[in-house]
Formats: structure tokens, C-alpha cells, sequence
């Protein structure tokens, strides 16, 4: 498959065409400048005589192909892309970068954000094995980034620009050197101390909640995961949140099978109940004990 320059992608997209095969640069802008004659470039760069909704149509359009941009520029690095995922595996490692974007409050600027994390390989298997979606543990890496039930990585930076973005390639550029420097700074702070201890300083530590206690596990640190899932749901003897806790006591376990189970989650991978588990008796002075027997029966081996 041919190699395409940054500025190749970019012109293909401009003209709605797949870039154009050639062994010369020049032939290449030949091509495009005889197209362009019958076709009508398309905005990218936001003007005051455009309407809120044009300026905010060239920022999309410009977000859009500095994305694609980066095909070339991640080329033969390890980095791969599936929208604007841009993802890599390093060993026991899964780096992810989202690039969103579009222009400034006014419309007047063009604007990108680009978001790194990063995430032990071993949690998301874990977390799929808990909930019974086996058959996403044969899914590429690519998976661990958009699928809907994936465990999210830990947000370790964010960057946001808008002041001189007139540049595709410029903007190319600057969102891959911005990912490389962000994933040095995520390698760095899981090289200090283990990963579940990076998920619990986090400064949204309780939105990754599934992220710690599939780290925990990873780590063999099985008891500490099983408290803290039957503190977080107060599981009483059935119910949603029980099943919850039998699926991650089946993985410990090693007895996970595929299950159907109705999965209820917010964004962050974190399954819900849904009524209330942990059920008062009549005497609202006495509750009921938030653990049944059974559930205390299988969190003893783990202790000894």
C-alpha cells in the first residue's frame, strides 16, 4: 500500500477523493488542481462573515482532517488509529488518546483537545470476565478504546488549543507530539507506585471505580476488591447488586462463565443496580446485616 504525506490525506479530504497514487509530488498537485477547477474547496478556516453555524462547520471539518492527518505521522510508531482513537500497547500497558474539537464559544477560533489514559491490559479482560462478555476478550486493542462496555483508562492530562489553528498539517503535528509527551508523563506516574493506588489518588477516583477494583484484582489483591464492591452496594443476600459481586467473585474464582446478565452502566464502566439492595426491616432502628452468609462464606478463604 502506497505511503501518503500528511498533505496528501489532507487534499483527498478537501476534495472528497482517496488520495491519488503517484510516484510524483507534482503530478499529484497537477491532479488536484485540474479537480479543483469543477469542485469548490470546502471552508476550514472560520471568518466574521460566516454565521455561527458555518464557523462552527469549518471547526468540525478542520478537527476532522487534522485527525486524519495523523495517519501518516503515526505511521511504523506503534500508535494506531480507529476514529478519533488514537491508542498503543506497551507490554502490560494500553495508552489512549481522544481528540475532540471544534471551534471557540464565538465560532471565531478553531479548537482541539486532545485527552490521554492509560490502563493495566489485564482490567478490561477481568472487567468483561465479570459481567460474562467473553467474546470481547478475542477483540483488537482498538476495542479497549471505543466499545461500550469497556472499562475506561484513567484520564493522566488533557490539552486544549484554539489560538493559531489555520493549519492542518501544523495542527497534525502538534496534536501527535502532544500525545507523545503526555503518555512519557502517564509512564512515569504508573512507574511510581502500583496502578490501583494511581486510581484511588486520582482527583476523580470515585468515577473509576470499576477501574480499581479490576486493578485490584490484577494486583491479587482480591480481598480488598470484594470489600470495597459490597461497601459500594451494600449487597444484601439478592439482587442486582449481588449478581454484580458474583461476577467478580467468579473471576477471583476462576469458575466466570458467559452470561446474559441485563447490564445497566454509566460511562465510566461502572454497572448500577437497579432497586435498591440493601433493604431495612420493619424496625427501622435494626437493619438488616448488608451481607448475608453466603457472601461472608466466600469472602473468608480470600482472608487466610
Amino acid at each position: 500500500m502506497a505511503a501518503y504525506s500528511v498533505r496528501q490525506w489532507i487534499d483527498a479530504d478537501l476534495f472528497e477523493t482517496e488520495p491519488i497514487m503517484s510516484e510524483s509530488v507534482h503530478f499529484h498537485e497537477d491532479c488536484l488542481k485540474s479537480y479543483s477547477m469543477t469542485q469548490t474547496q470546502k471552508p476550514i478556516v472560520p471568518t466574521k462573515e460566516m454565521t455561527l453555524y458555518q464557523r462552527q462547520r469549518c471547526g468540525q471539518r478542520f478537527k476532522d482532517l487534522a485527525i486524519k492527518g495523523l495517519n501518516p505521522l503515526i505511521k511504523g510508531t506503534g500508535w494506531k488509529r480507529k476514529s478519533a482513537w488514537i491508542f498503543k500497547v506497551e507490554g502490560e500497558w494500553y495508552l489512549t488518546a481522544f481528540i475532540t474539537g471544534g471551534t471557540t464559544p464565538n465560532g471565531m477560533q478553531n479548537l482541539l483537545k486532545v485527552e490521554l489514559g492509560i490502563k493495566p491490559m489485564a482490567v478490561d479482560p477481568i472487567h468483561w470476565r465479570a459481567q460474562g462478555l467473553h467474546d470481547n476478550l478475542h477483540k483488537p486493542p482498538s476495542f479497549r478504546s471505543d466499545a461500550a462496555w469497556k472499562v475506561p483508562a484513567l484520564p493522566m492530562e488533557n490539552h486544549e488549543k484554539s489560538d493559531g489553528l489555520t493549519d492542518v498539517e501544523d495542527a497534525s503535528r502538534m496534536i501527535f507530539n502532544t500525545i507523545i509527551g503526555m503518555a512519557e508523563t502517564a509512564r512515569r506516574e504508573v512507574a511510581s507506585k502500583p496502578f490501583s493506588k494511581v486510581v484511588a489518588d486520582h482527583q476523580d477516583a470515585d468515577r473509576y471505580r470499576a477501574l480499581r477494583w479490576a486493578s485490584l484484582i490484577a494486583e491479587g489483591q482480591n480481598t480488598l476488591a470484594i470489600e470495597e464492591i459490597v461497601a459500594h452496594y451494600g449487597i444484601d443476600q439478592a439482587g442486582d447488586a449481588a449478581d454484580i459481586l458474583a461476577g467478580y467473585q467468579n473471576v477471583i474464582d476462576g469458575t466466570d462463565t458467559i452470561a446474559h446478565r441485563r447490564l445497566v452502566s454509566d460511562i465510566y464502566g461502572n454497572q448500577k443496580a437497579e432497586e435498591p439492595v440493601l433493604k431495612l426491616s420493619q424496625n427501622p432502628t435494626t437493619p438488616k446485616p448488608s451481607l448475608s452468609k453466603y457472601l461472608l462464606s466466600r469472602l473468608n478463604p480470600l482472608r487466610k
